[in-house]
């Protein structure tokens, strides 16, 4: 591996992918009240998590390579064990939308078209957030590897 920058290339493709489920959960949110998409509630419930786990791996992998870079032992191994908690929340909270939604995929929805608005928008809204601060991280790796590289 030469440098980060090729390394990102299929995480950034996973995270494209996440951030269009997060649309498509955004758009479940929005026409709750009215019909259920069976169909689009069954596709998100069955990729949903095999996705947030290739992209939780892939992000382990790369970072596990490349955060020493812009961080001290001590500073990198915080922010390690910060990152894997928030992994771990992220996959809870999604699976939590997949039992939803297959709920919804079979009409036996048990919470009120509020609650499960809510649960979609906090899960998609917080997965974009995440999305957004590992990208700044990973900004941050590769600016330091094309200074040394530059440097060199």
């Amino acid at each position: 591996m030469n440098g980060p920058t090729s390394a990102f290339d299929e995480l950034e493709a996973r995270y494209g992918e996440l951030l269009s489920w997060c649309a498509l959960l955004e758009a479940i949110a929005d026409f709750q009240p009215c019909r259920v998409n069976e169909r689009l509630c069954g596709t998100v419930a069955d990729g949903l998590v095999p996705l947030l786990l290739t992209s939780h791996r892939l992000e382990e992998q790369i970072l596990s390579i490349w955060l020493g870079t812009i961080m001290s032992g001590g500073e990198r191994s915080e922010m390690e064990d910060r990152l894997k908690a928030g992994r771990l929340v992220d996959l809870d909270a999604a699976q939590d939308v997949v039992e939803v939604l297959q709920a919804l995929q079979v009409g036996r929805c048990l919470l009120s078209l509020d609650a499960v608005s809510h649960l979609l928008r906090s899960f998609f809204c917080a997965l974009r957030r995440h999305i957004a601060a590992q990208r700044r991280i990973f900004r941050g790796i590769d600016e330091v590897t094309r200074a040394e590289l530059g440097a060199a």
